[in-house]
């Protein structure tokens, strides 16, 4: 099949592409990983290290991407604004919103790795994807793999691997506009999970008749603004400050006074507080770039984000890089939004904390987030106060206030949690969590389209396509509604984290075979599947040990593990416990214990499930090189020419 139409096309040379991608690495990962060293200096009350990971890498990624768009060139027919703000509608998402900042809140600076990794990913589509991409007459991913490749199983195994990343993409999307929708109507988790999937049904089948990005531009204007407002609403009550991102350092001061304070009132151990701007304290350096790189390069690979945005049927070829570039800077405003929002709701969360709550007198909002979920209080969940109370009398070392300790916020619930605790009035609030249901339904309408086309592209041709759906596709669609909801309902992690996940698939699974097919003519459909195969069968046996099959990944692989030398030893002693157990109960208690235990030691090297991107891509990559050598024939398919 010929390629398309390439006149006017972004044309960068191959020495604008390399110096590109060395100052990507540079900016995105190199700098952020030099925390340690750089925290020693300052920068307008920010240790620098800390504001190059919130604001500064983002910063110099969107005027990287903007000079290399300009330098690149391209004719973009002028499409103003819209677009791009509908494509960054689509990329953020609630996960974004509620599941990155809730991390940001848990993990201090570690946090920063998948917002970070978000800026990053749209950064590199811009520099290495989007040029060439936009070259093929396809509307897919899959119709990308099907037309570069050839072949059946080619184009279906990239469909499946597109499927359940976006399943996992999707379950994330759903779940966290779902604690938003909680926080708005008091509906249990289950109920509100229902409500929004119907609503992300709804909107997928009106906009498959009545197609228009307009109205995602308007809701990215409008999820940005709800942001924003909710977050100079949260630091003028925590700290007087109205412009809480210039301010930011100075709130860094706050958060390490206050924690130094709950510590002096004994309101708190040194365990349960969280050192907002100190790199690498809960996750190790190696997790913080693997994290990155899975949210980055999935970001590259995201079928809706191709398909919907910087195909031949979105975008002339001369302005996919110009369109890419112009959401970036949409997206990087709302990502350094981030930061702030966790470290204001930390602040105004400790500021309520540090003037002592009694335990006979624990206020009704602490009950109120306990009944939905979000918070354990004495590890317990409550919406009766006189409950909360009573469990807290019975925790060791009470002193009759609450403590820190004594709270265990879920990753996600805090950031819904922490206003209505510190007493806010909701109406501070409300524009976040209405902008974060919105930013669900954009994204997880994208998130269905883009399937839906995949599907219906590698079974027609263009002229051949219905004007709105038929049975597979509709079928198809449904499907991965219903599978995101129920791992949405059941999942054990929190959003931003299953967001990496399904990234790591993503990455694994489409980016070599993506990226070789772009820019090497001698990849060929061999080194294309070998590509696929390996990437996504370590990520999958690494996702599904670490999750569901903990004991035997250990057992099969714990020489990989980080885990400490007397483990075997404790493991067949609990290993035995489990097999002397005479009922029921005393099986079911001890098969508990083995798991728990094995859970925290059954890894590769320490690495968290999503930064098995670290391992994944460059088998991947080494695989589809060799395979495509080995296998290469005179005649392979060749790409657009630059």
């Amino acid at each position: 099949m010929a390629l398309g139409d390439n006149t006017g096309a972004s044309r960068p040379s191959g020495r604008l592409l390399v110096a590109s991608l060395l100052l990507w690495l540079i900016l995105a990962v190199a700098l952020p990983l030099s925390a340690l060293t750089l925290n020693v200096f300052h920068f307008g009350g920010f240790p620098l290290g800390f504001w190059i990971a919130a604001q500064g890498a983002a910063i110099g990624l969107v005027a990287l991407v903007s000079f290399y768009a300009w330098r690149a060139g391209g004719t973009s027919h002028g499409e103003g604004v819209v677009p791009a703000l509908a494509f960054a509608g689509e990329s953020v998402g609630a996960v974004a919103l509620l599941g990155f900042t809730g991390f940001i809140a848990a993990m201090g600076y570690d946090g920063l790795a998948l917002p970070l990794g978000m800026v990053a990913g749209v950064a590199l589509l811009a520099i290495l994807v989007a040029p060439r991409f936009v070259l093929y007459p396809v509307q897919s991913i899959s119709g990308f793999f099907a037309m570069r490749y050839g072949g059946q199983l080619t184009r279906r195994f990239a469909f499946l691997i597109a499927f359940v990343g976006t399943a996992l993409l999707l379950a994330a999307d759903i779940r966290a506009g779902s604690l938003a929708l909680q926080s708005l109507s008091d509906l249990p988790l289950p109920q509100a999970i229902l409500v929004l999937t119907l609503a992300i049904t709804g909107i997928w089948l009106a906009a498959t008749f009545l197609s228009s990005q307009k109205t995602g531009g308007v809701g990215f204007v409008i999820v940005c603004a709800g942001l924003l407002a909710t977050l100079t609403g949260i630091a003028y009550y925590a700290s007087g400050s109205q412009m809480p991102h210039i301010a930011l350092g100075f709130a860094l001061q706050r958060h390490a006074s206050l924690n130094q304070t709950l510590i002096v009132n004994r309101l708190s151990d040194f365990q349960s507080l969280i050192p907002m701007a100190s790199p690498f304290l809960q996750l190790s350096m190696k997790n913080f770039a693997g994290l990155l790189l899975a949210v980055a390069l999935g970001i590259v690979a995201a079928p809706h984000l191709l398909g919907r945005h910087i195909s031949q049927s979105a975008v002339a070829p001369g302005g996919a890089v110009k369109r890419t570039a112009a959401a970036l800077v949409a997206i990087a405003i709302l990502i350094v939004s981030l930061p702030p929002l966790a470290v204001y709701s930390r602040i105004g969360f400790e500021q309520t904390m540090s003037k002592g709550i009694e335990i006979a007198a624990i206020p009704q909002s602490f009950a109120e987030a306990s009944a939905l979920g979000w918070v354990k209080v004495c590890d317990r969940n409550s919406g009766a106060p006189a409950d909360l109370a009573a469990a807290c009398t019975k925790t060791s070392g009470q002193r009759g206030f609450l403590r820190l300790q004594d709270l265990a916020f879920t990753t996600d619930g805090f950031v819904v949690a922490a206003p209505k605790i510190a007493g806010l009035s909701p109406w501070i609030e409300y524009p976040l969590l209405l902008g974060a249901v919105l930013a669900a339904v954009l994204a997880g309408n994208a998130l269905v389209s883009g399937i839906v086309v995949a599907d219906t592209e590698i079974r027609m041709t263009r002229s051949d396509q219905p004007p709105g759906l038929d049975f597979r596709a509709a079928t198809e669609g449904g499907a991965l509604i219903v599978a995101a909801a129920l791992v949405g309902l059941y999942a054990a992690i929190g959003t931003g984290l299953l967001a990496a996940e399904g990234f790591a698939v993503l990455a694994a699974g489409l980016f070599p075979a993506l990226v070789l097919g772009l820019h090497w003519r001698h990849m060929n459909k061999i080194g294309a599947i070998a590509a696929m195969v390996v990437g996504t069968a370590i990520t999958g046996a690494y996702l599904l040990g670490v999750h569901f099959w903990p004991v035997e990944l250990f057992r099969l692989t714990g020489n990989f593990s980080d885990a400490p030398a007397d483990a075997a030893q404790h493991i067949a002693d609990l290993q035995a416990a489990l097999d002397a157990a005479a009922t029921p109960d005393a099986q079911n208690a001890a098969r508990a214990a083995l798991v728990k235990y094995v859970t925290t030691i059954a890894n590769w090297g320490g690495l968290k499930p999503a930064a098995i991107t670290l391992i994944s891509v460059p088998a991947a990559f080494i695989t589809g090189l060799l395979f495509s050598l080995l296998f290469r024939t005179r005649k392979t398919a060749e790409p657009a020419k630059a």
